[in-house]
């Protein structure tokens, strides 16, 4: 019998009239990737899921929006006369991830959770680590250690992203190298010592942040790739990335942060010569490259072998190709470690 009833289920639970961020805490700190909204009789009154936050950012919704203009109002539930076993055979069918129990007046009294999220399996996928660069905009730091290397609390920055990757069950990385490389292959070598398997793509020119990814060994070419570049420290759950690219069956997927910026001026509004308004200082806000990527071998033809390319532009060609290309909002811990002043904040987060 599949376990799929979990007794921490009132750790789920948000207020009505809590915020986005009160439901990330939750799902945090619970572990299961959602929460469920309820009132002071602890009757169920929706489910609001980590995809629904995603979407919310995507609609310019900021994380003090109240739950209930979020989630979803009439989520699917079952009777606590559901057995373990039929639960799991529903979900399953049905691709779904949670299923709360609520007994007849609707009060909420149990959850069950799809198994993979409660155990860690091995993820097939590939994943790359783009670590070639020279790291000129943290020199001299980077003088004669590969920014990759740069000790971040006790260990090299790159060693906190592949313990990440290998506690979420990638076995499978490899590591685009040019500059220094030496020093990130003798650190860690195969990988055996962190729970994965190592191998590298030497890049005898710099080749951008996709173009090595033309060298790689077919056998490595996974459906779906997951790219990453070296100097991004973040909390987000890779295998949500994959798993989103493959629920939308997208022929790549690119994490974006949300970001905003205050113009230091007033912004005068015309139309030719005639002043119709102005805006003080106004603060713009936009979706940025998170460095974070998932790709398919489809958009992975779009490169030339052996020549330099960004992702940035992969995409674009991806683009003018029509594929099918999606984003993916961030709402976790996220810093690229570019600027000395990135570096000194990372020593902090």
């Amino acid at each position: 019998m599949k376990n799929t009833l979990v007794k921490d289920w009132l750790n789920t639970t948000v207020k009505s009239g809590s915020t986005l961020t009160d439901a990330l805490r939750v799902m945090s700190d619970a572990g299961y990737q959602l929460a469920l909204v309820v009132d002071d009789s602890c009757k169920l009154l929706g489910m609001i899921a980590d995809s629904d936050i995603r979407k919310a950012l995507l609609n310019g919704l900021s994380l003090e929006q109240e739950v209930d203009s979020v989630m979803n109002p009439v989520p699917i539930v079952v009777s606590p006369c559901m057995g373990e076993s039929e639960a799991h055979n529903l979900m399953r069918i049905n691709h779904f991830f949670h299923l709360p129990v609520v007994n007849h007046a609707g009060q909420l009294i149990g959850l069950h959770v799809a198994e993979h999220l409660l155990s860690t399996p091995e993820r097939v996928e590939t994943v790359v680590i783009m670590a070639g660069g020279r790291g000129q905009r943290l020199m001299p730091l980077t003088a004669e250690i590969p920014k990759p290397m740069l000790p971040v609390k006790g260990k090299p920055m790159l060693e906190h992203l592949i313990e990440k990757l290998s506690g979420e069950g990638f076995q499978n990385i490899v590591i685009s190298v040019n500059y220094l490389s030496a020093v990130i292959l003798d650190h860690f070598g195969d990988g055996s010592r962190f729970g994965a398997h190592i191998s590298y793509l030497h890049e005898s020119a710099p080749l951008g942040t996709a173009g090595s990814l033309s060298l790689l060994d077919p056998s490595l070419l996974t459906q779906h790739l997951l790219v990453v570049n070296c100097d991004v420290l973040t909390d987000v759950c890779f295998a949500d990335m994959i798993d989103q690219c493959i629920r939308d069956s997208a022929d790549a997927l690119m994490a974006v942060r949300p970001q905003e910026w205050q113009n230091p001026f007033g912004v005068v509004r015309s139309i030719g010569t005639q002043f119709t308004g102005l805006e003080e200082k106004p603060i713009v806000r936009a979706q940025v490259n998170a460095g974070i990527y998932v790709a398919t071998p489809r958009l992975l033809s779009l490169l030339q072998p052996g020549c330099s390319c960004d992702m940035t532009e992969l995409f674009l060609r991806g683009l003018d190709q029509q594929m099918n290309l999606h984003v993916f909002p961030l709402h976790e811990l996220w810093l690229d470690v570019g600027r000395h002043s990135d570096y000194e904040t990372a020593q902090e987060v």
